[in-house]
């Protein structure tokens, strides 16, 4: 047959056209015919077949919008279907605008920070030219909806409260109208912010991802694949997956080798999308260059534990499955410890010998050890470490002692009036000093100690009357009588033996040192003191009474028993100060020894 002539497009719509043409042939309108019609548009070939008698004309259906197209077409009779003419020359025709197809959209939230994601129309989806797009969100309660429109752009940033459910719709809008609108509902998040899974790991291989999962009852509508870079995701990228298949195979021009991508499932339901799994790997694994770790040693004994920090994500071209230390010395291998734990921090080599070492760490990868960092340390022996310590802690006591010294000397009478505050002075109660002018000192025993004199300023007393031989009962002296159970006080009956003599130290004075009569015994609690009446007589002894049994020195010395004194002294008094003699029964006195002695 002869090919078509005079081929055109008669009605052109958006979406179908009617394509004629003309035989030159009367006869061909009467044959059983069967035409080809090549489509051409963008590299893309469809041919279609048609029948008909004498057929002229065909119909194209399910053509895009605001696109171009390029068609042939070539017949042939239908019992002779094989023979077919040459292609006619071919026209070409341009179908009419439409309103834009609907977006392909998604989420991604962040805080309650939440980004809206649309992918730019293609040419055969925008079916003309984007005027701008529309985004509206509500929150699902009250389907109040707020707007707002965006030029040229393929996201909106929303500030949303991520606690309650939102409701997004975005559309597209060209001269001829605007696209369906296309949902997505925001969830409610957790306080923190975040969607909660597991995560695995997943290695790429030959520039792509490859992933599977768990079929879910509520994927009504199929699956969602987003990723984006692990540590900075800011530009996400997802795949829609039809319902039914649980596997896909990622690939994007935005991949790069040793960048760690994060990769999440999502079921995708009349509701908001339900996050199953997540997934980080790498598209190609690399190498990691030298010097990674930043290293530091301690010895333990003959041990050597090395350790380092964690690598950071961005240093990390490929998954870490372990570690490994090796240990030199002189240029020779000589021990090497591994782990397996990727959160290992640290690794022991043991039973070491004095001397200088090299320690090199490696991590370990699918694509080999890597990432060597070394490290050389001298092994000192158990003295020079000890010998360290010691003189490390001599030098902090020291400095702890100069400070407290420092620190005493400057508060030292505030520290002396707290810790050894001054004792003070005996307190008598009676009125027993009555000479004026003049010191007496009288000679006291102490347990223990030779005799002290102690200065005894001006005693006082007054004149005590005997009577039937005793001291009346309100002067009355007391004398010490050592009994079984300890002392006890007696009254002392007072006899005149024939006089005693003792020795006496006396201070001259420009006057006559008047006897110093006590009106009554005394007791001082403080230092047991213990002192006899004595009454005063017309003459001053001037030589030592004869004490029984040796002196209060002796008696002390050799175990002393205290015992009753009576003795007889005679002093000079004047008569102003006494008209009548008086007799004077005395004893030792015990005083605290005087510090200037």
């Amino acid at each position: 047959m002869s090919p078509p002539e005079q081929l055109k497009a008669s009605t052109v719509n958006a979406r179908n056209i009617t394509l004629e043409w003309v035989w030159t042939e009367p006869l061909y309108y009467n044959l059983s015919l069967i035409c080809q019609v090549n489509i051409n548009h963008s590299e893309t070939n469809t041919i279609t077949e048609k029948f008909g008698v004498g057929l002229h004309f065909v119909v194209l259906n399910d053509l895009i919008p605001h696109w171009t197209y390029d068609v042939k077409v070539r017949c042939g009779t239908t019992p002779h279907f094989w023979k077919w003419s040459s292609w006619s020359t071919g026209t070409n025709f341009n179908t009419k605008g439409d309103v834009p197809d609907a977006l392909d959209v998604w989420r991604q939230v962040t805080g309650n920070h939440v980004i809206i994601l649309w992918k730019m129309p293609l040419d055969n989806q925008s079916h003309g030219h984007i005027e701008d797009y529309e985004v509206t969100w509500a929150k699902t309660a009250d389907r109040k909806p707020n707007r707002t429109k965006f030029h040229n752009k393929d996201r909106a940033e929303l500030s949303l409260d991520t606690s309650e459910e939102y409701i997004v719709t975005v559309t597209a809008r060209n001269a001829y109208g605007s696209s369906s609108p296309s949902t997505v509902v925001i969830p409610s998040l957790n306080p923190d912010g975040t969607e909660r899974v597991n995560t695995s790991q997943v290695i790429g291989s030959n520039g792509s991802i490859s992933l599977s999962w768990s079929a879910s009852p509520t994927a009504s509508c199929g699956y969602i694949v987003d990723w984006c870079r692990t540590l900075e995701c800011s530009n996400v990228e997802w795949l829609k997956v039809a319902p039914g298949e649980t596997s896909a195979s990622i690939f994007s021009k935005t991949f790069i080798g040793g960048v760690r991508y994060s990769f999440s499932v999502y079921a995708c339901t009349q509701e908001a999308p339900v996050l199953l799994e997540r997934r980080e790997g790498y598209v190609h694994e690399k190498s990691m260059e030298d010097n990674l770790f930043k290293l530091k040693f301690k010895q333990q004994g003959s041990d050597v534990v090395v350790s380092w920090d964690q690598i950071n994500l961005r240093k990390q071209s490929a998954f870490i499955r372990g570690y490994v230390l090796y240990c030199e010395a002189n240029n020779k291998i000589i021990n090497n410890v591994s782990t397996d734990n990727t959160d290992a921090t640290s690794l022991k080599v043991e039973n070491l010998s004095t001397g200088f070492y090299k320690f090199r760490l490696k991590a370990k990868t699918t694509d080999g050890e890597c990432g060597t960092t070394e490290i050389a340390a001298t092994l000192d022996s158990q003295t020079d470490t000890m010998v360290s310590s010691v003189v490390i802690c001599l030098v902090t006591v020291f400095v702890v002692l100069s400070l407290i010294t420092v620190l005493c000397y400057r508060h030292w009478a505030c520290i002396k009036r707290k810790v050894y505050p001054p004792i003070p002075k005996p307190v008598l109660t009676e009125k027993w000093f009555t000479s004026q002018g003049e010191n007496h000192f009288l000679r006291v025993d102490q347990h223990h100690s030779e005799g002290d004199t102690v200065n005894v300023s001006e005693l006082h007393c007054n004149s005590v009357a005997l009577e039937n031989g005793y001291i009346s009962q309100e002067n009355m002296p007391f004398v010490f009588s050592q009994t079984p159970k300890g002392y006890y006080n007696q009254p002392l009956k007072i006899s005149i033996p024939p006089p005693l003599t003792f020795t006496t130290t006396a201070v001259s004075s420009q006057s006559e040192a008047p006897c110093s009569p006590f009106k009554g015994v005394f007791r001082n609690p403080s230092y047991n003191l213990i002192m006899q009446k004595c009454t005063t007589g017309d003459q001053q002894s001037n030589s030592d009474p004869e004490l029984q049994e040796g002196t209060p020195l002796e008696r002390s010395s050799s175990g002393y028993q205290p015992q009753s004194i009576t003795e007889t002294l005679t002093v000079n008094q004047t008569t102003d100060d006494l008209e009548s003699p008086v007799s004077c029964v005395s004893t030792y006195i015990l005083l605290p020894k005087s510090p200037s002695n």
